[in-house]
């Protein structure tokens, strides 16, 4: 019995050291983002100034704990490292003309009001569409295959920015709406 436990004990220490930190970082980060948990973001990325008053933030909070994730492989070459993962996240841009059309029905039905007024009404109109989307049993998903580039920061591995697809799913789509959107004004 001694031996198992002993050879069990190995096993386990063998298995925890042999994932790199930089791993080890990103999927703190990644859990702190599914469980909601602004203050471990915040510490994390203290940048960030994240508020859980912020109904915009309760938003993609949401959208986080939807998020579900595969690491496949981890490579760590100095200061740098890149994440090899399957990622699946809710696709909020995919209705982005849908909520156009109604907020514009909105606006319309809505002439006369103070521009304060109109300001609230788009406000809770956004929070509430995005809500409802996000809590719909016919959500959109995208799946994708991303590598995430990891840089180390002092003891710490911190999300490099340069790390486009990533960006696209934590912002649901929206990141990609806004570069294509960027585009078009730019040809003008």
């Amino acid at each position: 019995m001694k031996k198992i436990l002993l050879v069990l004990s190995m096993l386990l220490l063998v298995c925890s050291c042999g994932t790199p930190q930089a791993q080890k970082d990103f999927e703190s980060m990644f859990k702190a983002l599914q469980s909601g948990d602004v203050k471990k973001m915040n510490q994390i990325n203290p940048d960030a100034k994240i508020s859980e008053n912020d109904e915009n933030v309760k938003i993609f909070l949401d959208g986080y704990k939807k998020i579900s994730y595969k690491i496949n492989k981890t490579e760590v070459e100095g200061d740098k490292a890149t994440i090899n993962l399957d990622i699946k996240a809710p696709d909020l841009s995919s209705y982005f003309p849908e909520f156009l059309q109604q907020a514009m029905a909105l606006a319309f039905t809505n002439i006369g009001k103070s521009e304060e007024e109109i300001k609230k009404l788009g406000e809770d109109f956004t929070i509430k569409y995005f809500k409802d989307k996000l809590s719909s049993k016919d959500l959109k998903f995208t799946e994708k295959n991303i590598n995430v580039i990891m840089k180390k920061d002092g003891k710490k591995w911190k999300v490099d920015d340069q790390n486009k697809d990533l960006f696209e799913i934590l912002t649901f789509g929206f990141s990609k709406l806004a570069d294509s959107m960027n585009g078009i004004s730019e040809q003008k």
